[in-house]
């Protein structure tokens, strides 16, 4: 009996060991389990913090970059700038006054430097620019003693359109109760003081004195849209005034790459057609293959141009650089660096340097 119960003991004390190992295992399991579980847990915010570290990175990099090339545009246009006038006076001290309308490119290995707005592109030390250059005068002459006769060369070619007559007088009697010293308007259509104030809230305006700076005909109603801003926003269709304290004057004809097709119809007295022409001439010109006006545009053009437009090189220059879109070849750019845009006016000095050590600027704006 006792063998016997002792046997039953055994089995029974093994059928325990039995449960209690299979319920140690299937704990362990669920142990692992939930350590596996937290683990994939950490894993996925591991994972996600990371994501979001290099998504605010490429962010960050995103926004500072364009803010970091633009202020390095300003060290890459000022180089440009001592660099191009550079290659302006080598380019003077070489060849002298030439005549815009007949140079030619093609005829020479290397690049020209004239004022005659043909763009140039340059790579400047991993950056590609591009700047024109071009000759100081504008077309219209608007200074405190010149603007009535500046506006009515308008007249030139419109003896019969009253309308214009109408207008020109017009602008020059707002000119004039801009810059003198009274509050009475001359007529009905013109403001003073009060009027400026009341319509556009353009106190302190007018300063009923001499305008000092061209950009400020912006403000006399009706003579910006006569005389609209170009891409950047300039009135450069009025001729630049120098400070007085540079000494100069700006005389003369304009040159034919500033002029609008207004002023080409009305004080030059070219038909739509002939502008036309020219205006493709111009395009064939600033192109690639630099085609000579003389090779594009009619001569009897040319030659009615003769009287009113400069052909000649002088030495106030007007020079834009702008963030280039092509290569050299014309081919457009893979990947675009924004930058600033600098213009600048002043005269041509030799190639050695300007004898008082120092380069009078007339117009130096950024953009």
């Amino acid at each position: 009996m006792r063998s016997i119960f002792g046997k039953k003991s055994r089995i029974h004390d093994d059928g325990n060991l039995a449960a209690r190992r299979r319920l140690f295992r299937m704990r362990r399991k669920r142990q692992a389990g939930i350590a596996l579980i937290a683990v994939l847990l950490l894993v996925i915010t591991g994972t996600s913090l990371a994501t979001m570290v290099m998504a605010i990175s490429k962010s960050s990099a995103f926004t500072v970059r364009p803010f970091v090339q633009l202020q390095r545009s300003f060290y890459v246009n000022e180089g440009m700038a001592a660099r191009i006038q550079y290659l302006i006076s080598a380019e003077r001290q070489l060849f002298g006054s030439v005549s815009l309308q007949e140079d030619n490119y093609i005829d020479y290995n290397h690049d020209r430097y004239l004022p005659d707005c043909v763009p140039h592109t340059m790579n400047y030390y991993g950056t590609w620019v591009t700047f024109t250059i071009q000759d100081g005068s504008s077309p219209v002459t608007l200074t405190d003693d010149y603007y009535r006769d500046g506006l009515a060369e308008f007249n030139n070619y419109s003896d019969d359109d009253y309308d214009m007559e109408e207008l020109i007088t017009f602008l020059q009697n707002r000119i004039q109760d801009y810059v003198d010293s009274d509050d009475t308007p001359i007529d009905d259509d013109s403001y003073e003081i009060d009027e400026y104030y009341d319509l556009f809230n353009a106190y302190p305006l007018p300063r009923n004195s001499a305008i000092l700076d061209r950009n400020e005909y912006g403000y006399i109603p009706e003579l910006k849209t006569f005389f609209p801003v170009d891409r950047d926003g300039r009135l450069s269709y009025i001729r630049l005034i120098p400070p007085a304290i540079a000494g100069v004057t700006l005389d003369g004809n304009p040159d034919i790459w500033g002029v609008t097709d207004d002023w080409l119809y009305y004080c030059a007295g070219l038909e739509e057609d002939e502008i036309e022409e020219l205006r493709m001439g111009i395009e064939e010109l600033n192109s690639v293959e630099r085609v000579p006006l003389t090779d594009s545009v009619d001569e009897e053009i040319l030659n009615k141009l003769g009287n009113f437009v400069r052909w000649d090189t002088t030495d106030v220059i007007t020079v834009t650089i702008r963030p280039a879109q092509y290569d050299e070849k014309g081919e457009e750019l893979a990947e675009k660096t924004p930058g600033k845009r600098l213009v600048f006016t002043y005269s041509n000095q030799p190639i050695g340097g300007a004898e008082s050590g120092t380069v009078p600027f007339y117009e130096w704006m950024w953009f």
